[in-house]
């Protein structure tokens, strides 16, 4: 009878996993399958996409139209408007600069500023924690509408407005999804180990710089990472706040309604959104390893 059980068990697990890999196989095809639409479009001429939409391109590899990517960033362009100095064209250069400095500095700041008032919040146990911990909470569940015009005349009224500071001063804020995966996060490391750390003389911010931090290392260069996508893509706030400051998320943005030259076929666009896509694909790739791998806690002697 306990043989049948156990085979009986056996067999459930055996579809539940099956199921998954399913389930899995199939996201992972409706993620690849848009990605290689995209470049094998970008690699053809507008006439040959209209006659063969979802094929490859004609002819061998070292025939595809690569000349698309290089045509692109010649027409990688965005025109802004400043006050008192009038209207300037920002190619792609320009922008790349502009979005590095963009992604890269507002990434930092709001994956270690989560990071610190979550452990700070997580291993200090006042009531002021508990509030901030619940304000985000309600934060979160209640929407915010109509912050944008408020930000703006206050981002002016400190002649911020339209700066690379400002900007990062926006950034300053732990409060969303990411301060909750800190706080567990911090939450599950053991006391043990920064107590032989106050022992043996560590103050509190050298504990919190050099022991704690560093134990969440995976999980803060993942969300690093995601923030750098998430800003990398942005191009609604730039063009709100910084609209002197052209991106390149603002110039594919700009692309998509050119009406002449090469960027205002199908094929020109889509060598604009893999050129995009490129540098994300290549940092996956550099860090996925360190990225998923699991988070080892030790040190704590029994």
């Amino acid at each position: 009878m306990r043989k049948v059980r156990v085979s009986h068990n056996k067999n459930k697990l055996h579809v539940f996993y099956v199921a998954i890999f399913v389930i899995l196989f199939l996201y992972v095809i409706s993620i690849a399958l848009p990605i290689l639409f995209g470049l094998t479009t970008a690699l053809k001429t507008q006439e040959e996409f209209l006659d063969n939409v979802i094929g490859l391109p004609y002819g061998a590899p070292w025939k595809w139209q690569w000349r698309n990517f290089i045509t692109i960033t010649e027409q990688f362009w965005v025109q802004i408007t400043i006050i008192g100095k009038g209207r300037f064209h920002v190619t792609f250069w320009p922008m790349l600069i502009n979005t590095l400095e963009y992604a890269v500095g507002s990434a930092l700041i709001q994956a270690l500023v989560p990071c610190l008032v979550g452990y700070l919040t997580s291993k200090f146990d006042y009531k002021f924690s508990k509030f901030v911990y619940a304000m985000v909470i309600v934060l979160m569940v209640v929407p915010i509408v109509g912050s944008a015009p408020s930000e703006m005349a206050i981002l002016r009224r400190l002649n911020l407005f339209d700066t690379m500071i400002g900007n990062y001063i926006q950034k300053f804020n732990f409060l969303g999804m990411f301060y909750l995966v800190f706080y567990a996060v911090f939450k599950g490391v053991s006391n043990d180990i920064l107590e032989a750390a106050y022992v043996d003389g560590a103050s509190e911010l050298r504990v919190m710089v050099q022991i704690a931090v560093p134990m969440v290392k995976n999980v803060l260069g993942t969300v690093v990472l995601l923030k750098f996508i998430d800003f990398w893509n942005d191009y609604q706030t730039p063009m709100l706040y910084m609209p002197s400051y052209a991106t390149l998320a603002r110039g594919l943005f700009a692309l998509s309604h050119r009406s002449q030259g090469g960027a205002a076929t199908v094929p020109g666009q889509m060598a604009g959104c893999m050129l995009l896509a490129l540098p994300i694909l290549i940092l996956f790739i550099i860090f996925k390893d360190k990225l998923m791998g699991n988070i080892s806690m030790g040190g704590v002697k029994e």
